[in-house]
């Protein structure tokens, strides 16, 4: 969780006191100073035996011009597994399609070491396509999703 002492810096106005269930702290600017709390509203470690407090959603970097993705990762077992990924509307601000996974090995969305970087794109003139990485199978694999424009959701491209 880093460094459990306050947290400055001068090029940034926050000060930050890490906690157990959150953080505390102030933000100022010149005479101006206003308190901060943060909760801890869930929290995912696969360094060992898993641990998930509440449902972990993680924002992935991929994007397309009308869609961000997240996954949505909860323990089963000893495992973290991303169970769904969920397609957001950027200008609605809400999901609008979620795609399960069949994954009884619980490989989907931890390829990655960054977890982030699970979903990628690849965007051409009249397709849109977004993978899923799956570790396993030595090197990892992905499953390619592609936008159907006449249902207006993303597909698995099968081969």
């Amino acid at each position: 969780m880093g460094s459990k002492t306050p947290v400055g810096t001068t090029g940034c106005p926050f000060s930050l006191d890490l906690g157990e269930s959150g953080a505390t702290g102030t933000w100022s600017k010149g005479s101006d100073k206003f308190p901060i709390t943060l909760k801890k509203v869930a929290s995912l470690d696969d360094t060992g035996e898993a641990k998930v407090d509440g449902t972990v959603e993680i924002p992935f970097w991929a994007q397309t011009a009308t869609h961000r993705f997240a996954g949505v990762y909860e323990k089963a077992g000893f495992l973290v597994c991303m169970n769904k990924l969920r397609v957001i509307d950027k200008k609605k601000k809400k999901v609008v399609q979620e795609i399960a996974f069949d994954d009884d090995d619980c490989d989907a969305g931890m390829l990655m070491t960054p977890i982030y970087m699970n979903v990628q794109k690849q965007v051409g003139r009249s397709f849109e396509i977004i993978s899923v990485n799956f570790r396993g199978g030595g090197a990892g694999y992905s499953r390619d999703y592609v936008f159907s424009h006449r249902f207006k959701d993303y597909r698995l491209l099968v081969n």
